[in-house]
């Protein structure tokens, strides 16, 4: 059986189990994620990369899940609409189903997942979007990277 997830507004406060916001700076501020963001246990080597993904309509159906536990992971949107991320908590190396929660993100909202947090690949709204992506690797994917199966499909719907 498919469980049915409700979008909720990304905020700081509720993201904050999983990762960081970053909301636009107001002129003259400079926000740092120098707390957050990095690597741990042999992922030292910084990785930028760019990808360029097409839009999805909701509802969006996921069935697996990836996390960094020796990295953490900043999407930072070039050009971007409106975007889904969905999280869980870990539980014992998998993701917290229980625990799930989906949130669309604003086009000029930046998420920078913690290392270890459990996600969704990004998925964009409305129309192709541009992200510049922040990661540290160990340099071996296997070891950069882990994925989970659901135990059932979840369909992200608008809230």
């Amino acid at each position: 059986m498919t469980r049915r997830l409700l979008l909720e507004p990304l905020t700081p406060e509720a993201f904050a189990p999983f990762g960081d916001v970053i909301d636009p700076p107001a002129r003259g501020e400079r926000p740092s994620l120098a707390a957050t963001i990095g690597g741990i246990d042999g992922a030292t080597q910084p990785k930028l990369s760019f990808s360029h993904v097409e839009p999805w309509a909701l509802p969006i159906q996921a069935t697996q899940m990836e996390r960094h536990n020796r990295s953490s992971q900043c999407f930072a949107p070039m050009d971007v609409a409106r975007w889904v991320v969905m999280v869980a908590p870990d539980a014992g190396g998998r993701p917290d189903e229980a625990g799930l929660r989906a949130f669309l993100v604003r086009g000029d909202q930046a998420v920078n997942y913690h290392i270890g947090s459990w996600h969704h690949p990004v998925r964009v709204l409305d129309r192709p979007g541009r992200f510049a992506v922040l990661m540290w690797t160990t340099g071996t994917t296997t070891d950069d990277e882990e994925w989970a199966t659901l135990s059932a499909p979840v369909s992200i719907e608008a809230g």
